[in-house]
């Protein structure tokens, strides 16, 4: 939804889930004076989408955000996906109310992240880890960025077990290269090169909830939200709907093995993560698409599959309603079919609605979002 800075919402104030800011503007500079004055909330992370002549200028983009905070910036990324505006950027930003909890910012390899302290728990959010532009094989991008991923979570002494939320932004995602006799398709080499990042860690909590999705350009870009909490419930939620994306079976798997490993790789994520601390309930719903079982479902119809995404989403999470959300949509002109079935169905939450290819080739749109609820003490 298009937020004016007079009508920007907020949600959640403790625990995992700060609130989301969205606005939409003509810049970047633009997005930025839609956000909170000093004293009324810590920026934890802030995330641009752009098309892809903006994203191209990548480097100018995030000197215009240092300039804005003077040098000390919040970490932030730039994704190439359009927004559902024609020549527009639109802005998410994770946003603390303030008190209750202490705020830093750290940077390690070239690569910021904001880590909250509180009573009981730290959260690091990290927003921009991209992979190296110089590598062009999609198994190389996504085993470069996982590392510096690691990089930081070991030098915060935390391990991928600890990711509750985690977002993938992947360049060349549907593309099958053709070096082997069935080929390496992008999504199914990030899929392998997660799981083999993910085995050196346990997962007692079950996997994280994530997005993998789509971008113009810009190699593997990877966010993500780790907690640590030994007094937070957190736990993984199924869709009755759907099979869990870590089980899927081999027939849903494209392409061959990465040599690095004996077989191709689920996707290791949960359709949603509970987590429950400081007073406060966070369901974080992963990227939903039209897929019952395991089969995509509705070809060619995007009406079709939106529903069919938001039942999906509602049965996830016990009622239809989230916080926030954001939709990516494979066809430029199912955009306002998506806004419209998506408002028709929350209402006005913040919401950014972008277009982006979805991980399969017959899905035409992706839906993700949060519901942030407090708790009867």
């Amino acid at each position: 939804m298009d937020v004016p800075p007079s009508d920007m919402e907020y949600h959640g104030d403790a625990g995992a889930g700060p609130g989301a800011l969205v606005a939409p503007a003509a810049s970047v500079r633009e997005c930025l004076r839609a956000l909170p004055a000093a004293g009324e909330g810590d920026v934890l992370s802030l995330t641009f989408f752009v098309d892809a002549a903006r994203a191209a200028r990548r480097d100018e983009l995030l000197a215009d955000v240092a300039d804005f905070f003077a040098g000390d910036p919040p970490p932030a990324g730039i994704v190439a996906q359009a927004p559902d505006t024609p020549g527009r950027v639109a802005l998410e930003a994770a946003v603390r109310a303030p008190g209750g909890a202490a705020v830093t910012r750290h940077a390690h390899d070239g690569v910021r992240y904001t880590v909250v302290t509180g009573n009981g728990f730290r959260e690091i959010h990290c927003t921009g880890i991209r992979s190296d532009p110089a590598l062009a094989e999609p198994a190389a991008r996504s085993r470069d960025a996982f590392a510096r991923m690691e990089a930081i979570l070991r030098r915060e002494g935390l391990h991928f077990g600890h990711v509750v939320r985690q977002w993938a932004y992947l360049e060349g995602i549907l593309d099958v290269h053709a070096d082997c006799p069935k080929g390496h398709q992008g999504y199914q080499a990030f899929n392998d090169m997660r799981a083999l990042a993910y085995s050196r860690s346990d997962f007692p909590a079950g996997y994280p909830a994530a997005t993998g999705i789509g971008q113009a350009v810009g190699g593997v870009v990877l966010d993500f939200v780790a907690l640590d909490a030994p007094g937070a419930t957190v736990a993984p939620l199924s869709n009755p709907r759907q099979t869990d994306a870590h089980r899927y079976s081999e027939e849903q798997l494209v392409g061959e093995a990465n040599g690095a490993l004996p077989a191709k790789s689920t996707p290791k994520f949960e359709r949603a993560k509970r987590i429950v601390l400081a007073g406060e309930e966070t369901i974080l719903v992963s990227g939903t698409a039209a897929i019952v079982g395991e089969e995509s479902v509705a070809p060619g119809d995007v009406a079709a599959q939106t529903r069919i995404t938001l039942d999906h989403i509602a049965a996830v999470v016990g009622a239809p309603r989230l916080s926030r959300l954001r939709a990516y949509v494979k066809r430029a002109e199912d955009l306002a079919t998506v806004r419209r079935l998506c408002t028709e169905a929350f209402g006005p939450i913040p919401a950014v609605y972008v277009q982006a290819d979805v991980c399969r080739d017959e899905l035409l749109v992706e839906i993700e979002g949060a519901l942030v609820t407090r708790r009867e003490s």
